[in-house]
């Protein structure tokens, strides 16, 4: 017979790993039902599509495309198919045009796989050039806690927002390069670029607060007394400080791989995400399945990797209750003038959006894109609205969806990682999903709604906070004084209210906060691509695709939300940097 604590040790182990098989099936099989969950009858716009156009929608011809298309057959039944054939690497055949899925996808995901790699390898550069300034300044003792103003901008810019940037200053103003396209090798480094640019500067962030906790810890004295030799202390240094940004190294490589579709539908670069995005607006189902198993595919793997690497290197640590505690805690900078800084941008911007209260932003009430003047500060938009106004209202439509985003995301979040004996596979599984694949999943099921961003955004959102929150409490548990109460008699309930609550709580509450920003701006995001909020709305994201193609004529239909986004985004992280 087995011992109760053998069970439970089998139990320990068997549980994540069924967790992890059932949720990946279950988003297979998600992703396998999209037609049915959908509803979505495509005879129509199939039809359309093949005849130019031109054909009568008569019942006989709509009738003979839902029969070549089998779709009489049972949601079951097309299910079995469609699994038979993606054992075989058959993803079917496109509803538009009849081309191969598979085919289509293979040629797609070649160049965004290049689009990726040279994003990655421009990361490596600019995070190689940051490191090494880092390592001179503690070299001379002035490494200090605060950031570099440059990285604190690029955490706040989403990849299509810099895109913009890019296009602006690089294509329209000095003509360097191609402002879209993908024929030439001066096609690569602009989407490349807007790829690794708010990549490295997240990354030279992390870098840097873990370097300098290292650098702050007792064995970097001691081994400096022994007059042990620098590059041997930069290295220990530097691979500990790595070790614990695994994780995060994951989740870049995974943004990258969904910041791609909004790239590459602002340069019109053929790949995957634009394939998909295509496919999602012409409700090509087919497509828009093969393309999103591909991309969670990739990010499910990236992931994965991740996780096996932390666990090999800190897997010890973790488990023998000698970690000891390296978290933030909740509280503003100590710093007065970013407090001071912060609160004047936030100002600035409560300002902005009083004032928009007092103006129309929805009639076309001046002439198409007319230049600043006294009555539109701003000027008028491509159909003659105020930008003023309609960057006040955006920002409030904005601002007010990331908030309950953000809140649901949180509640989601902390059920989910106070169970991750049972959530765990559903928690990695999600956290390897971008936001963009899930929008455009929700997209698909749901019919590019209005409400499709929001549910996407809190889809994925909840999971790098379950997941911190998971990681505090093994954390709580790994410090000697929680490690040890169960030995002095302490029962559970109070280990969870006065050990592991007031653990966990206050670096959850840091990490919310700092992640509203990231979310907000993700559903803008979505907006752009025109997975979000709908004309004639003023979110941000969609104002900046509406006014993207009048750029080089009124480039603040663009700049001001965008330069809206930057001060949200500088103004949340100067006031909870350390």
């Amino acid at each position: 017979m087995f011992s109760v604590s053998t069970i439970r040790s089998v139990l320990s182990i068997l549980v994540p790993w069924l967790s992890r098989l059932v949720s990946l099936t279950a988003v297979v099989i998600l992703v396998g039902l999209i037609p049915e969950i959908a509803g979505i009858d495509p005879s129509q716009s199939i039809l359309r599509a093949r005849s130019g156009q031109q054909q009568l929608l008569t019942a006989e011809s709509l009738q003979a495309v839902r029969t070549d298309l089998q779709l009489h057959r049972s949601a079951f039944e097309r299910l079995i198919d469609w699994f038979s054939g993606l054992i075989k690497g058959d993803l079917g055949v496109s509803w538009i045009d009849g081309s191969s899925v598979t085919s289509s996808i293979q040629k797609a995901l070649s160049t965004s796989l290049f689009l990726m790699s040279t994003a990655l390898i421009l990361t490596f550069i600019l995070c190689s050039m940051a490191l090494i300034r880092m390592l001179r300044l503690w070299k001379k003792g002035t490494l200090k806690s605060n950031h570099h103003s440059l990285s604190i901008v690029f955490i706040s810019l989403p990849e299509y927002v810099i895109a913009s940037l890019l296009i602006l200053f690089f294509s329209i103003w000095l003509g360097w390069f191609p402002p879209y396209g993908w024929q030439s090798w001066q096609n690569i480094w602009l989407p490349s670029l807007a790829l690794a640019l708010p990549a490295s500067g997240l990354f030279s962030r992390l870098l840097h607060d873990s370097l300098l906790r290292v650098f702050n810890e007792p064995w970097i004295t001691t081994w400096l007394s022994a007059n042990v030799h620098t590059n041997q202390i930069i290295r220990f240094a530097l691979k500990k400080a790595l070790s614990s940004l695994i994780p995060q190294i994951s989740m870049i490589i995974i943004g990258i791989t969904g910041g791609a579709v909004a790239v590459e539908q602002i340069f019109s670069i053929p790949g995957i995400g634009q394939l998909i995005l295509s496919a999602t607006k012409a409700q090509d189902l087919p497509i828009l399945q093969g393309g999103l198993l591909v991309l969670l595919f990739l990010s499910i793997m990236i992931s994965s990797f991740g996780l096996l690497l932390q666990q090999l290197i800190l897997g010890h640590s973790l488990k023998s209750g000698k970690l000891i505690s390296s978290h933030s805690s909740f509280q503003l900078t100590k710093s007065a003038p970013k407090r001071m800084i912060a609160f004047s941008i936030l100002s600035f911007l409560l300002l902005i959006a009083v004032w928009a209260l007092f103006r129309d932003p929805y009639s076309s009430q001046f002439s198409r894109l007319a230049s600043p003047n006294i009555h539109i500060p701003l000027g008028a938009d491509g159909i003659g609205r105020d930008l003023l106004a309609r960057i006040g209202a955006g920002m409030i439509s904005t601002f007010q969806a990331g908030i309950l985003a953000t809140f649901l995301s949180l509640l989601t979040g902390i059920v989910m990682g106070f169970n991750t004996r049972w959530t765990q596979g559903l928690i990695e599984v999600t956290k390897g999903v971008p936001y963009i694949v899930a929008g455009l999943l929700v997209a698909g099921i749901s019919g590019m709604n209005a409400n499709s961003a929001l549910i996407a955004i809190v889809l994925v959102s909840w999971a790098p906070l379950a997941a911190h929150c998971s990681s505090l409490i093994v954390e709580a548990k790994a410090q000697p004084y929680t490690h040890l109460a169960p030995t002095w008699g302490t029962n559970k309930l109070t280990i969870f209210r006065f050990y592991l609550l007031p653990y966990v709580l206050p670096p959850l509450l840091r990490h919310t906060l700092l992640k509203f920003p990231v979310i907000t701006l993700s559903l803008t995001s979505l907006s752009f691509i025109g997975l979000g909020a709908k004309p004639p709305e003023s979110e941000w994201g969609l104002m900046i695709a509406e006014n993207l193609p009048y750029i080089e004529r009124a480039p603040l239909g663009v700049l001001g939300p965008i330069f809206g986004l930057i001060l949200m985004g500088i103004a949340i992280n100067l006031l909870f940097d350390d």
